[in-house]
This record gives C-alpha cells, sequence and structure tokens, in this order.
C-alpha cells in the first residue's frame, strides 16, 4: 500500500539504501577488529575515537548546507564521498590508507543524514511520517542482520572482492540519485548567496539559537541518556554476559540438549535483537500512530531501562531473552518518533539544520557509552545495571518535561492571539 503512494525519491533511496546496507554492514562490525591487528590495539583504540567527532561535525554542516543549497546536491555529495572512499579503501595497501578511507567513509555518511531526513518530511504529510521512518528504519536493520553474517566471512577472506562490490553498488545507487530523485526543499526558504565567511558564521549563529531552545536541548539531552542505555547491548551487556552469566543446557524438548556458554548465549540475544526489529519496527509505528508521542517516548525509556535493570537478576536463558524482547521493544518504539518528532518542531525554512543537531545525542550517547566498561572495573554488576535504569528514568523525566513546556507555549501563544 506505502509502496505505491511513496514518492519516487523515497523510492529509489529505499532501493539503494537497502543494498548498499547490507554491504556496509558486511565491513563495519569488523572494523576495528582488523585496524586492532594491522596497527595494534592501544593506536586502533585512540584512533577509533576520531569517527564520532567526523561524524559530529559532518552532521552540523549538512544540515546547514543541506537548508541552504538544497537536499539533492548533499545527498549526492555524501554518497559521492562514500563512493570514491569505499574504491580507495578497496585499492589501499596500507593500513594508514585505510584508516583515512575508513574517516572519509564516517564524513560521507554523516553528510548524507540530514538532507535524507528532511527529504522524507519535505514529502510525507506529518501524519504519515513515523510510519515511513518506521520503513527506512527497517530497510536499513535489514542490513544490520543479514551483513554481519555474511560478513564474518567474506571481509577477512575476500576483503577486496567484498569492498570492491560495496563501491560499484554505491556507485550504481549514486547514478540512480543523480539521474532519478529531484529536489524536495521548500522554495520558500531558498536564500542569497553569501560569502563562506559569511555562511559559516551564519551557520554558528543559526545551531547557537538552535541549541539554546529549552525544549529542543532538553530533547537531546534525554536522548543521550537514552543511547547510553540502548548502546549496552554491544557493550556492558556483552561484557557481563560472557563474563558472568554461567553455561548452561539448554533443552529442546525430548529431542536431546545443548551446552551454551556465555559466548553463544549472546549471540542468540544479538540474533533476536536484530530479528525484532526487522519484524516489528514499521509494524509497532503503525499500530502505536495513535498514541502521544509524550507517552512513546517516557514508555519507551521505561522498557528499556527496567529491561536492562531486570538482567541483573536472571541468568538463565529464557528469563535472558524475554527481557531482550523488552529493552529492544523499548528502542523499537523509540526509533521512528524520534526523526518525526524533530522534522514536526522544526521550522521548515531549518529543518535539516534540527535534523543535523538532534543527530547529537547519538554522536554525545555513543561516545559517553563505553564509561560502563570502565566503571565495571570497580562496580558490581547490579551497580552498572542501576545506572542504567537511572539514565532512563532521566531520560522519561525530560521528556515528559518537553513535552509540558511545548504545551504551556501553546497556551500562551492561544492566549495571546
Amino acid at each position: 500500500m506505502y509502496w505505491k503512494r511513496l514518492d519516487r525519491n523515497l523510492k529509489v533511496r529505499l532501493v539503494g539504501e537497502g543494498l548498499f546496507n547490507i554491504c556496509y554492514w558486511m565491513y563495519f562490525p569488523f572494523i576495528a577488529l582488523y585496524f586492532s591487528m594491522t596497527l595494534g590495539s592501544e593506536v586502533a583504540g585512540a584512533f577509533m575515537m576520531l569517527p564520532p567527532l567526523v561524524s559530529m561535525i559532518g552532521n552540523l554542516a549538512s544540515g546547514n548546507l543541506a537548508d541552504h543549497f538544497g537536499r539533492r546536491p548533499i545527498l549526492i555529495g555524501g554518497a559521492a564521498i562514500q563512493t570514491v572512499m569505499f574504491v580507495f579503501f578497496a585499492c589501499s595497501f596500507s593500513p594508514w590508507l585505510d584508516y583515512a578511507a575508513f574517516i572519509g567513509i564516517a564524513l560521507g555518511s554523516a553528510l548524507y543524514r540530514a538532507p535524507s531526513l528532511a527529504m522524507v518530511a519535505d514529502v510525507v504529510p506529518e501524519e504519515e511520517r513515523r510510519d515511513i521512518f518506521a520503513l527506512f528504519a527497517t530497510t536499513n536493520n535489514m542490513g544490520a542482520v543479514v551483513g554481519p553474517v555474511m560478513g564474518a566471512f567474506l571481509f577477512f577472506q575476500f576483503r577486496q572482492i567484498l569492498l570492491w562490490t560495496t563501491a560499484s553498488v554505491l556507485l550504481l545507487y549514486l547514478l540512480c540519485l543523480i539521474l532519478f530523485v529531484n529536489e524536495t526543499k521548500p522554495t520558500s526558504t531558498h536564500e542569497k548567496q553569501v560569502s563562506v565567511i559569511a555562511g559559516v558564521k551564519h551557520a554558528c549563529v543559526a545551531y547557537r539559537h538552535i541549541l539554546g531552545d529549552r525544549v529542543f536541548a532538553r530533547f537531546i539531552i534525554a536522548g543521550v541518556f537514552s543511547v547510553m542505555t540502548i548502546m549496552q547491548l554491544d557493550l556492558y551487556l556483552a561484557y557481563y554476559i560472557v563474563t558472568e552469566i554461567p553455561d548452561q543446557r539448554f533443552l529442546f524438548f525430548e529431542l536431546g540438549s545443548m551446552l551454551l556458554t556465555g559466548e553463544t548465549i549472546l549471540g542468540w540475544m544479538l540474533a533476536l535483537n536484530g530479528l525484532l526489529f526487522v519484524m516489528l519496527v514499521f509494524p509497532l509505528a503503525n499500530w502505536t500512530k495513535r498514541w502521544k508521542e509524550r507517552d512513546l517516548f517516557v514508555f519507551s525509556c521505561l522498557l528499556s531501562g527496567i529491561g536492562m535493570f531486570a538482567l541483573g537478576f536472571v541468568s538463565t536463558i529464557w528469563s535472558l531473552l524475554l527481557l531482550t524482547v523488552v529493552f529492544t521493544v523499548g528502542e523499537l518504539l523509540r526509533a521512528p518518533i524520534s526523526d518525526s518528532f524533530v522534522s514536526r518542531y522544526a521550522p521548515m525554512e531549518s529543518r535539516a539544520m534540527y535534523i543535523g543537531a538532534s543527530n547529537l545525542q547519538y554522536t554525545v550517547g555513543r561516545m559517553l557509552a563505553p564509561l560502563t566498561i570502565l566503571f565495571a572495573t570497580w562496580v558490581a554488576p547490579l551497580g552498572i545495571f542501576f545506572f542504567m535504569l537511572v539514565c532512563s528514568l532521566a531520560s522519561a523525566a525530560l521528556y515528559t518535561n518537553l513535552f509540558r513546556i511545548i504545551s504551556q507555549n501553546k497556551e500562551k501563544h492561544e492566549r495571546s492571539s
């Protein structure tokens, strides 16, 4: 039903991004291990801190550029940078050039994100945006589920072929963007040409205004706390499951049993998390479309926090899988409404800048999330899980507060008019 009604721009992007994400996730989960093997673990650990900073700068820059020059040229530019960098990666025989290409890919991806989300908001009616954002999330997560399974073999055995395949897919997608994707930036937001220095000053002033917005600042901080909790499946939770959960027997009714190690249990939890993302993100967005955004944000935080906290009290495989469902559903509820909220709240003339600024919640959240691994050396597991619960409750409180401010501002506006 949605496919027939979708704008052509979105159809092209759904197919292209879906194919590219499968290739992308064949290499991305293994890149840190690759650099550890080629550059050394200490050097790789230090260098892996740079991509989030590059992404943060790229996200902020792309939002301003997409509002000034339009969505299409920045979208094409981001895809072109990634294409060239994957070619460099495929041709490289030096780990240092590999790392430079990896940084370039991170920059291209960051430049691509803000105009891609703004384009959805430009062409989709407000009441349908949540479903469409969920549709894109489903497409992207299919790659995150399928890619690592194939990449575990291909990346280390046939890395050059994999990288050339990814570059070829990106090149084909880039050509489709050039040939079939139209500009969607509202015509009323076109601006006169200014110098580079004036443009940078304008961007700084605009972002200072955006981040000074009481509502939006709370939204970003709440998102940071939420992302810190969500990210733990790949961080502290992985460490905890492998080191603290005892080996156990899994019974296949009367057919037999198998011994599950911590590594196996973690693999099952990750697989279930990915499967739920592919299967449920779009149906959940559709089922909860009548819910208020405030209720969805708060309920999402509570599910994620309580699900993570409860993990500290269980050790059986079935309990762990059940709680995986709980905190994953919390993550699923939040995914589409976050982008939908930003696209609705942002003024039309600076929509991409707001989207670029909103990505700070993911960048900062991912930078702070590994603190739990640091705490693990001197804090008991239950203390770490309690910290995750506190982060989720803080996020829920901030979401409640920001929607209260929105309601108060609306009442003041109605009284003044």
